[in-house]
């Protein structure tokens, strides 16, 4: 009986080889089943070969056949296909194994079957035992294997054929569902076409209600913010409305403080026209005054003139009123030393404006010396001098102010002289010769002079100063 056992060995590459029996019976043909993995692209020069198990080269082989090229090679499924082996191109029966090899069309080997041997069958193989059950009861019937065989083989071959009626329906139906597929396909391409554009449209409605929402929002928050604002505006325009009674009433008042400035303007610009005529008399009166001016400068540059010519003539003067005053101041000091102490008041009596009485009233008892008389004489030319007048008496009036001063003040001390001999109390004050003011004693002798020279029309400021 022939042994046959299905496997599936083990591929180097991926294919397997599938239902190998372990014996094959010679002159009768092989097929041989095989399957390729997924990723597999079989092509018309690869070639399924029977080697000896030992065989080390591909040219080894001792049979092979062109494999066959499935038409669904492409799915990314495994492909199954089959070859036959013709009876006459098998290898004698014998004790070698054999297996069968995928060899692609670069020379290398894709996969190797299980190990088989060629070998004719005993003759106890030609007949089976059946057991049949049918009629209910148990028998044993022997029949030539070759009878089971051949049925089994036109049941094969029968099975065989309502596949492939079968394949061909199916092929038919796969067909069909591939164009009913291809149909569903475009429309399932239109329709994902069609969801696209309508959810473009969703989007574009839902960001245009997005929009018109906020717009709303935005719309009702205005309208709300309005409202607010024509309250506040109400408000406004009420207080605006009082503010606007109240300026009227202010309004009025100020018309009336304007009538009443009008008529002050009025009054202000008959004034500003008496200012202004005189204004135009005062510069009228200020162009003559400085015409008057004019000539005054250049009168003023002649008595420069003068002056400088009156000057060698007043330094002579000085001169001569200086060693006049001495022999005044010496004169003074004997009549100060000599006067008796009982004429104090009628020794400070001198009237500048009567030269002539001076001697009676400075003069003393009949025991004065010639000295006494030399000084009265001095002090008689010296106010004859003032009172005849002219320029040059006006030169001496300072020189002549301090001797009167000076008068003034040796006067005062003889009474001073009496009371530190025990004689009467010394007046605290000077007295002017002229106009007999008295002046305190602790008084400067500046202001004794100015007042005298006040007497004569002198200033001891420059007379040619103007402002």
């Amino acid at each position: 009986m022939e042994e046959s056992s299905l496997s599936r060995a083990p591929s180097r590459c991926g294919v397997s080889f599938l239902n190998v029996a372990r014996t094959y019976i010679p002159n009768t043909k092989v097929e041989c089943h095989y399957t390729l993995p997924p990723g597999t692209v079989p092509s018309a020069s690869d070639w399924i070969g029977i080697f000896k198990v030992e065989a080390a080269c591909v040219r080894d082989y001792h049979t092979f056949v062109w494999s066959s090229v499935p038409e669904s090679a492409s799915d990314g499924s495994p492909v199954h296909a089959s070859v036959q082996f013709q009876a006459s191109y098998l290898p004698k029966p014998g004790a070698q194994l054999y297996q069968f090899r995928y060899v692609n069309r670069q020379g290398r080997v894709c996969g190797q079957s299980p190990p088989f041997q060629f070998r004719e069958p005993r003759p106890m193989d030609e007949l089976v035992t059946l057991e049949e059950t049918d009629s209910g009861s148990d028998i044993l019937l022997v029949v030539p294997k070759a009878t089971v065989l051949q049925n089994q083989l036109d049941e094969s071959q029968q099975e065989r054929n309502d596949l492939m009626q079968l394949k061909l329906q199916l092929e038919g139906q796969v067909t069909e569902l591939g164009s009913r597929v291809q149909e569903l396909e475009m429309a399932l391409a239109t329709a994902r076409q069609e969801h696209a554009e309508l959810m473009e449209q969703y989007k574009g409605l839902s960001r245009s209600h997005g929009e018109l929402t906020e717009e709303r929002d935005i719309l009702s928050q205005q309208q709300g913010d309005h409202v607010a604002r024509i309250l506040e505006l109400e408000d406004d325009i009420q207080t605006i409305s009082d503010k606007v009674l109240t300026k009227e009433v202010e309004l009025d008042r100020v018309r009336d403080t304007v009538k009443a400035l009008t008529r002050e303007q009025e009054k202000l610009l008959g004034q500003l026209k008496e200012v202004l005529a005189d204004k135009e008399q005062s510069e009228a009166e200020l162009q003559m005054a400085q015409q008057e001016n004019h000539c005054l400068n250049l009168e003023l540059q002649e008595a420069k003139g003068r002056q400088e010519e009156q000057g060698a003539q007043a330094q002579r003067l000085k001169d001569k009123v200086a060693q006049m005053k001495e022999t005044l101041n010496q004169a003074q000091q004997r009549v100060v030393s000599e006067t008796p102490r009982q004429q104090p008041r009628e020794a400070s009596l001198v009237v500048i404006s009567q030269p002539a009485p001076i001697a009676p009233h400075l003069s003393g008892p009949a025991e004065d010396s010639s000295s006494d008389s030399e000084a009265e004489d001095e002090k008689s030319v010296l106010m004859a001098a003032v009172q005849s007048g002219g320029e040059e008496a006006n030169l001496l009036l300072p020189e002549l102010g301090s001797t009167f001063y000076d008068m003034a003040s040796g006067f005062t001390v003889g009474p001073l002289s009496e009371a530190n001999t025990g004689g009467p109390a010394t007046p605290p004050w000077k007295e002017c010769p002229i106009c007999k003011e008295r002046f305190p004693a602790e008084s400067d002798k500046d202001a004794l002079e100015d007042h005298m020279d006040g007497h004569f029309f002198f200033s001891t400021q420059d007379p040619f100063t103007f402002e």
